[in-house]
Protein backbone atom coordinates (compact mmCIF):
# COMPACT_ATOMS: atom_id res chain seq x y z
CA UNK A 1 0.00 0.00 0.00
CA UNK A 2 3.02 2.13 0.15
CA UNK A 3 1.94 3.61 3.93
CA UNK A 4 2.07 0.60 6.35
CA UNK A 5 4.86 -1.13 3.36
CA UNK A 6 6.85 1.76 1.97
CA UNK A 7 7.94 1.24 -1.33
CA UNK A 8 9.70 -0.06 -3.51
CA UNK A 9 8.23 -3.43 -2.67
CA UNK A 10 10.40 -6.66 -2.68
CA UNK A 11 8.55 -9.93 -3.09
CA UNK A 12 9.63 -12.64 -1.66
CA UNK A 13 8.95 -15.54 0.62
CA UNK A 14 9.59 -16.33 4.21
CA UNK A 15 11.98 -18.82 3.55
CA UNK A 16 14.14 -18.84 6.92
CA UNK A 17 17.06 -19.99 5.38
CA UNK A 18 20.32 -17.57 6.03
CA UNK A 19 20.79 -17.15 2.20
CA UNK A 20 17.48 -15.34 1.42
CA UNK A 21 17.96 -13.56 5.01
CA UNK A 22 20.71 -12.20 3.85
CA UNK A 23 19.34 -11.33 0.30
CA UNK A 24 16.56 -9.62 1.55
CA UNK A 25 18.82 -7.41 3.99
CA UNK A 26 21.22 -6.74 0.80
CA UNK A 27 18.76 -5.58 -1.58
CA UNK A 28 16.31 -3.89 1.30
CA UNK A 29 19.68 -2.14 3.00
CA UNK A 30 20.56 -0.72 -1.39
CA UNK A 31 17.04 0.00 -2.15
CA UNK A 32 15.17 1.04 0.44
CA UNK A 33 11.14 0.09 0.56
CA UNK A 34 9.99 -3.31 2.15
CA UNK A 35 9.19 -6.66 1.97
CA UNK A 36 5.97 -8.23 0.60
CA UNK A 37 5.78 -11.88 1.01
CA UNK A 38 4.20 -14.09 -1.45
CA UNK A 39 3.98 -17.92 -1.06
CA UNK A 40 4.81 -20.12 -4.28
CA UNK A 41 7.11 -18.82 -7.34
CA UNK A 42 4.13 -18.12 -9.88
CA UNK A 43 2.49 -15.47 -7.68
CA UNK A 44 5.83 -13.50 -6.84
CA UNK A 45 6.74 -13.55 -10.35
CA UNK A 46 3.16 -12.29 -11.69
CA UNK A 47 3.42 -9.60 -8.27
CA UNK A 48 6.25 -8.57 -10.90
CA UNK A 49 4.79 -8.80 -14.01
CA UNK A 50 2.35 -6.81 -12.49
CA UNK A 51 3.87 -4.04 -11.26
CA UNK A 52 3.02 -4.75 -8.02
CA UNK A 53 6.43 -5.48 -6.68
CA UNK A 54 10.12 -3.89 -8.17
CA UNK A 55 11.61 -6.87 -7.90
CA UNK A 56 11.25 -10.61 -6.90
CA UNK A 57 13.90 -12.99 -5.87
CA UNK A 58 14.17 -16.66 -4.56
CA UNK A 59 16.85 -18.66 -4.09
CA UNK A 60 15.49 -22.09 -5.52
CA UNK A 61 12.24 -23.27 -6.52
CA UNK A 62 11.10 -26.73 -7.46
CA UNK A 63 11.67 -27.17 -11.03
CA UNK A 64 10.79 -25.78 -14.79
CA UNK A 65 6.99 -25.94 -14.11
CA UNK A 66 7.14 -23.34 -11.18
CA UNK A 67 8.83 -20.71 -14.07
CA UNK A 68 7.72 -21.45 -17.66
CA UNK A 69 3.96 -19.95 -17.08
CA UNK A 70 4.36 -16.99 -15.26
CA UNK A 71 7.84 -16.36 -16.64
CA UNK A 72 6.38 -16.11 -20.44
CA UNK A 73 3.61 -14.13 -18.82
CA UNK A 74 6.84 -11.24 -17.38
CA UNK A 75 8.53 -11.43 -20.68
CA UNK A 76 5.67 -10.83 -22.83
CA UNK A 77 4.54 -8.19 -20.59
CA UNK A 78 8.31 -6.76 -20.80
CA UNK A 79 9.73 -7.98 -17.86
CA UNK A 80 12.78 -9.51 -16.92
CA UNK A 81 13.96 -12.95 -15.16
CA UNK A 82 17.31 -14.36 -14.57
CA UNK A 83 18.79 -16.84 -12.42
CA UNK A 84 19.97 -15.97 -8.69
CA UNK A 85 22.98 -14.77 -9.31
CA UNK A 86 22.27 -12.95 -12.71
CA UNK A 87 22.69 -15.11 -15.58
CA UNK A 88 20.10 -16.21 -18.12
CA UNK A 89 17.92 -19.22 -17.25
CA UNK A 90 19.20 -22.16 -18.19
CA UNK A 91 16.43 -24.68 -15.99
CA UNK A 92 14.42 -25.55 -19.65
CA UNK A 93 17.86 -26.95 -21.82
CA UNK A 94 16.96 -29.78 -23.59
CA UNK A 95 19.85 -31.51 -22.53
CA UNK A 96 18.63 -32.36 -19.10
CA UNK A 97 22.38 -32.13 -18.34
CA UNK A 98 22.52 -29.58 -15.91
CA UNK A 99 22.36 -30.24 -12.77
CA UNK A 100 20.90 -28.10 -9.83
CA UNK A 101 19.33 -26.00 -12.02
CA UNK A 102 16.05 -25.82 -9.61
CA UNK A 103 18.50 -24.76 -6.97
CA UNK A 104 19.43 -21.12 -9.24
CA UNK A 105 16.62 -19.46 -8.16
CA UNK A 106 15.65 -16.09 -10.03
CA UNK A 107 15.42 -12.52 -9.93
CA UNK A 108 12.09 -10.95 -11.64
CA UNK A 109 12.07 -7.21 -12.59
CA UNK A 110 8.68 -5.75 -14.03
CA UNK A 111 7.65 -4.55 -17.60
CA UNK A 112 9.07 -0.83 -17.73
CA UNK A 113 12.26 -1.24 -14.81
CA UNK A 114 15.56 -0.07 -16.92
CA UNK A 115 17.87 -3.52 -17.80
CA UNK A 116 19.81 -1.44 -15.62
CA UNK A 117 17.64 -2.24 -12.53
CA UNK A 118 17.75 -5.60 -13.38
CA UNK A 119 21.51 -5.46 -13.10
CA UNK A 120 22.22 -3.52 -9.90
CA UNK A 121 19.91 -6.34 -8.15
CA UNK A 122 22.27 -9.32 -9.60
CA UNK A 123 25.32 -7.02 -8.35
CA UNK A 124 23.35 -6.43 -4.94
CA UNK A 125 22.65 -10.33 -4.30
CA UNK A 126 26.41 -11.27 -5.79
CA UNK A 127 28.16 -8.53 -2.34
CA UNK A 128 26.14 -10.61 -0.26
CA UNK A 129 28.81 -13.39 1.40
CA UNK A 130 25.81 -15.36 2.09
CA UNK A 131 24.82 -15.43 -1.59
CA UNK A 132 28.37 -16.17 -2.79
CA UNK A 133 28.83 -18.95 -0.38
CA UNK A 134 25.45 -20.06 -1.68
CA UNK A 135 26.56 -19.88 -5.12
CA UNK A 136 29.57 -21.70 -4.61
CA UNK A 137 28.01 -24.30 -3.49
CA UNK A 138 25.41 -25.17 -5.80
CA UNK A 139 28.02 -24.21 -8.92
CA UNK A 140 30.50 -26.97 -7.62
CA UNK A 141 30.92 -29.39 -9.68
CA UNK A 142 28.85 -27.65 -12.46
CA UNK A 143 30.65 -27.33 -16.16
CA UNK A 144 30.70 -23.75 -17.07
CA UNK A 145 27.89 -23.30 -19.54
Amino acid sequence: DGIKYPRPHLGSSDADVEVMRAARQGVLKRFGGSNVIYGGAGNKILAAALGEVSCSIQHKIGGPWDLCAPEAILKAMGGKMTDFFGNEMEIYQKNGLLKKCNERGYIATPPGAHESYHSAIAETLMEVPEVQKYRDEVMAGVPAS
